[in-house]
Parts: C-alpha cells; sequence; structure tokens
C-alpha cells in the first residue's frame, strides 16, 4: 500500500501530524497549502524513505496522487479546493479517491461524495478527534461517512494516522456525529469553566475540584486535561476558540434546517464570542475560562497562590 500516492491539503495543528505519521509509514507523500512557502518548508523538514513533493494547485495535487486528504478550517475553504477553478474535482479522474477530515456540513460532504461519483471516483467524510496530540502520535479517531467499501478500502491509509476508525453510515452521517460530538464538549467545557470559577471564589482549592470530579461518575480524561490548563493557565492551543465558535455556529445552522432547538448551545457559544472578542481566538478552547473569570473580576490561579 505504501506505492499509492497520497496528496494531502491543509498544513495547520492537525495536518501536520497527519503528514508526518504518512511520510514516516513510508507513503509517497505531495502536499499543497494556501501558503506556498509554508507548504515547502514544512516539506524539506520531513523525513521518510520518499521526498515530499509540493503541488502548485489542488487540481495538480489531484493529477499528481490517487488519494487526496483536505483537513481545512471551515466550509468556505472546503468549496474553494474542491469546486474552485483549480480545485480537486477538475483534476480528478475515474478511480481517484477524495476524503474529507475537515468538521463541515453534512450538505457539503453529500455534494461533494455526488461530484466525485459523477466521475467514476469515490469521496468518503472523515473527521477527527483527538486534537493536536492525536495527530502527531498517529492515534486519532476518524469518523467515516460514505460506502462501506471505501471505508475498507481506504483503512490501510487512514492506519497510517489513527488508531480507531468508525463508519457511520452514509456521506453526510459522520459530518451530523462531529458536530455533535463538539457540541458536547462545548457543554463540558463550559460547565467545568463555570463551575470552576465559583469555586475559586468561594476559595476551594481547585485541584480538588478535579480529583472529585476525576474520582465520580462524571469523570472525563477531557476534565483532567482541560481542567489542568485552567488551573495551570497553560492555553497552548490544542483546538482553537474560533474553530469550536466555527462548528457551534454549523451544529446551530443545522438544527434550524432540522427544525431542533439547541437554546443551552445558542447561550454557551456567545461565551467564546466573547473569549474572541477578548483577543482568545488562537488560543485553546480552555481559555474561556478567562471570560468567567473576568466577569466575576477574579485572575487565573498562579503557583505561588
Amino acid at each position: 500500500m505504501t506505492t499509492q500516492r497520497i496528496g494531502f491539503i491543509g498544513l495547520g495543528i492537525m495536518g501536520r501530524g497527519m503528514v508526518k505519521n504518512l511520510v514516516e509509514k513510508g507513503f509517497f507523500v505531495t502536499l499543497w497549502n494556501r501558503t506556498r512557502s509554508s507548504a515547502i518548508e514544512f516539506a524539506s523538514e520531513l523525513t521518510g524513505a520518499h521526498p515530499v513533493a509540493v503541488a502548485e494547485s489542488p487540481q495538480a495535487l489531484a493529477m499528481q496522487t490517487d488519494i487526496v486528504f483536505c483537513c481545512v478550517k471551515d466550509p468556505a475553504a472546503v468549496e474553494e479546493v474542491v469546486f474552485g477553478p483549480n480545485g480537486v474535482l477538475s483534476g480528478a479522474r475515474s478511480g481517484f479517491r477524495y476524503v474529507e477530515c475537515s468538521t463541515v456540513t453534512p450538505e457539503l460532504v453529500q455534494r461533494i461524495a455526488k461530484a466525485f461519483e459523477a466521475i467514476g471516483a469515490g469521496a468518503m467524510e472523515a473527521p477527527v478527534t483527538g486534537s493536536k496530540l492525536g495527530a502527531q502520535s498517529g492515534s486519532l479517531v476518524f469518523i467515516t461517512g460514505g460506502p462501506t467499501a471505501l471505508h475498507e478500502e481506504l483503512l490501510p491509509v487512514l492506519s497510517a494516522m489513527g488508531k480507531k476508525f468508525i463508519h457511520c453510515g452514509p456521506s453526510g452521517h459522520a459530518a451530523m456525529i462531529k458536530l455533535v460530538g463538539n457540541s458536547t464538549l462545548s457543554f463540558m467545557l463550559e460547565g467545568l469553566a463555570e463551575g470552576l470559577v465559583v469555586a475559586q471564589k468561594f476559595g476551594v482549592d481547585l485541584s480538588k475540584v478535579l480529583e472529585v470530579v476525576q474520582s465520580s461518575g462524571y469523570a472525563s480524561p477531557f476534565f483532567a486535561w482541560k481542567g489542568g490548563n485552567m488551573l495551570s493557565g497553560d492555553f497552548d492551543t490544542h483546538f482553537a476558540v474560533d474553530l469550536l465558535v466555527k462548528d457551534q455556529t454549523l451544529m446551530l445552522a443545522e438544527a434550524a434546517r432540522q427544525s431542533a432547538s439547541m437554546p443551552a448551545l445558542a447561550a454557551i457559544r456567545e461565551v467564546f464570542q466573547s473569549a474572541r472578542g477578548q483577543g482568545l481566538g488562537d488560543k485553546d478552547i480552555s481559555s474561556v475560562i478567562e471570560v468567567l473569570r473576568a466577569a466575576a473580576g477574579i485572575k487565573t490561579p498562579q503557583p505561588n497562590d
């Protein structure tokens, strides 16, 4: 399988780790990134069995490869790299495979799947969970949607980047589940942050709050990780506030299309919007606690406090 030529679009926090694992597993990899200089520099840093090339456009990338993965920030970016004048679709052919790893709408991935099927190619959605560390370690969870046969066909390549692969049904189902997952994260994060702020004002040792949480029925690795960030003030970006707000917005729009109500998520999004307004958009989602601390008139605890 390492003779397959893999194209990769998007060299953000997730994409870089995913590409690194593909290269280290012996795949022939070609990159495209909106900022070409960044792709060239990154390609020069990678070491594997084969040199890493950089394509001139998404169209050229498709023409030079057998499978293209895309991991970019939002639906507009996906629209451009797939359907644009020099997009992947214009360089695809019968037998070609396209894998959409971005968090986007069910409607968009369904439209992409139909467009590739019309030319005898195949498209599968495969959004991921695991954040930056999962991408770097090759332990991502892939949530796939599309034909079962295509899922099985692509497993050897997905296995270079992940540890678990859940086929969720036809095209659009994985996108929907990913939005549900990120909405759930929003609730978990907001609940923990609000509780910690109230406990901090009361004078409770916040490490004891986390100890009790992690010893109870509501324990979660997410609480241990993000709670630790909130206590230490380490907001190094694993998942940016800007991206979670994008996902919250997509979920609320999908809820409206389904005539479903999500009033709590709408309220939580306003808190994260406030974080963006305070200049925290590019910080990790755990930094949302700073908005609540500011509103409560308290500061992030310091090690010697």
